[in-house]
């Protein structure tokens, strides 16, 4: 159970708390559910322990320290190893917490088209392993769904030659 009120946070289903040493302190149930974990096990993680590019959570944490918030896109890591795209936003309080709101991006099309529109090259290549792991999760069988996702692979495979 939350054991901090901050208006931010209100009626967001995905919350979490972790400490200067990033790890996990609270959580909403939901977080327990969307990654998988009890909520044991996920307060014996810190942020890197479920990240899919841990080299980038030192320099993210220093920065968001730093400045108090910070937002942006992620991919997690859930406890069956699968990916967890979310959006977030965090935020450092005066009383000294650290908290996060999630919000799980849905949907492979979704992926697909943040991959496509995105113009940064730092942030491209990690939208199109996203999008194409997502992809591929699901990608085996038949029909017109399927189709379209191995077109979208297709699309993003000349997409990350490209960009190279």
């Amino acid at each position: 159970m939350l054991a901090h009120s901050h208006q931010e946070l209100k009626d967001a289903p995905y919350v979490v708390f972790v400490d200067s040493t990033r790890r996990y302190v609270d959580c909403s149930d939901a977080v327990c559910e969307l990654l998988g974990y009890s909520r044991e096990q996920l307060f014996a993680k810190r942020i890197e322990d479920i990240s899919y590019d841990i080299n980038e959570v030192p320099k993210l944490f220093a920065q968001y320290l730093q400045s108090g918030t910070l937002e942006g896109e992620y991919v997690l890591q859930r406890q069956d190893h699968t990916p967890l795209p979310i959006r977030y936003k965090a935020f450092v309080f005066s009383d000294g917490c650290c908290a996060a709101i999630w919000e799980p991006v849905g949907g492979w099309k979704e992926l697909y088209l943040a991959a496509l529109v995105e113009i940064d090259p730092s942030k491209q290549k990690q939208k199109i392993e996203l999008a194409v792991n997502s992809i591929r999760q699901i990608a085996d069988g038949h029909g017109d769904e399927h189709r379209q996702m191995h077109d979208a692979l297709a699309m993003l495979n000349a997409l990350h030659k490209m960009a190279k």
